[in-house]
């Protein structure tokens, strides 16, 4: 009886111990794994892309000088501030000054001239009709009179073109904003002939936009009026909102890679100071669903073929399960088909 009773307790003993290894190594092999479960939340698609502040069109302005001279003075230097129509530089007006009197002379003697042809011309009208001068001497007094009139124009026009250019020496802001460049000093000589010398650059920096390259693979997702936000370099973690303006129709191809360039107006600049060629990261939001059965990208992964699948855990063991998704943010992926809600996947 003695030897019986030891039997079974040596065969419950070791049942046991068999029982509670097995299912701790059940626990550790399922402590193996990092999981998460399927859920709901709002998504919001983006695209991502690099780019570069650049001025509006008409918010960089050349500005040169019309006519040749010498630089008598010069108003500003770079990051001088200006408004339209404050004089940037001054040419020497002496040689303009001059040949705007002697175009006045001209266009005086020009009047005097006109106003004598024409008492003439009455004269020999009158005298006509008394028959006291012939018919060629009236046409004569005629044709006199048109000519006076003719030069008198064209020295009119003389001492207008005089006057323009005079005025062409003194060179004038076209817009508001910054002087980004000086390409000249006083007593410098400048020659304008087909083509205006730049004198100064002027900046307005409340007129910025940014070029996005997006990739040919994501341009397609792009559109007018999607938001953006963006932030430049010098200013890390400070994100400024923007709206997609226009996409150019044409390609820009570099280093064999194809993006499109994606036009963004600047809505708020929150108090930071942009400037042109600031680089930036940014993200056009392409799409936004609410409430929608989500999975992290960390438990998705490809197969060869590239379609996509979760790990789930059946009977303590991991088994590929296909799904199927929709839009995409930086954490998440819509999920359409495959799982439900809180669903437990494992993480890669």
């Amino acid at each position: 009886m003695k030897l019986a009773y030891v039997a079974v307790a040596i065969t419950l003993a070791a049942s046991a111990y068999l029982f509670f290894s097995s299912k701790g190594r059940a626990d550790n092999d399922a402590q193996q794994y990092a999981t998460t479960e399927v859920s709901r939340r709002d998504i919001r698609e983006l695209v991502t892309a690099t780019g570069v502040i650049k001025p509006e069109v008409g918010a960089e302005v050349n500005v040169g000088a019309q006519v040749s001279g010498i630089v008598k003075k010069l108003y500003v230097e770079i990051g001088s501030r200006v408004r339209k129509n404050d004089l940037l530089a001054v040419i020497d007006p002496g040689i303009y000054t001059a040949k705007a009197d002697e175009a006045l002379a001209e266009e005086e003697d020009a009047a005097v001239a006109e106003k004598y042809a024409k008492i003439d011309a009455r004269r020999d009208s009158s005298l006509y009709d008394q028959h006291a001068v012939t018919k060629q001497q009236l046409d004569s007094g005629t044709r006199e009179l048109k000519l006076a009139a003719a030069r008198h124009k064209q020295a009119q026009a003389r001492y207008r073109f005089a006057k323009l250019e005079l005025g062409y020496t003194k060179i004038f802001s076209p817009i508001n904003g910054v002087v980004a460049a000086v390409a000249t000093q006083e007593g410098e000589t400048v020659a304008a002939n087909f083509t205006a010398p730049t004198f100064v650059t002027v900046i307005d920096l409340s007129k910025l936009e940014l070029w996005a390259y997006v990739d040919e693979t994501d341009i397609g997702k792009v559109k007018a009026g999607q938001h953006v936000s963006f932030y430049v370099d010098t200013y890390p973690g400070a994100t400024i909102d923007g709206i997609v303006k226009t996409i150019h129709p044409d390609a820009l191809v570099q280093n064999n890679v194809v993006n499109y360039v994606v036009v963004v107006t600047i809505e708020n600049h929150k108090g930071l100071i942009l400037r042109p060629r600031m680089d930036a990261t940014i993200s056009i939001y392409t799409e936004y669903k609410k409430d929608v059965l989500v999975v992290s990208k960390r438990a998705v992964r490809f197969d060869e073929s590239g379609r996509k699948y979760v790990t789930i855990l059946l009977r303590g063991k991991p088994e590929r399960k296909y799904i199927t998704t929709g839009i995409s943010d930086e954490q998440y992926y819509e999920v359409l088909s495959g799982l439900s809600l809180g669903e437990k996947v494992i993480l890669n």
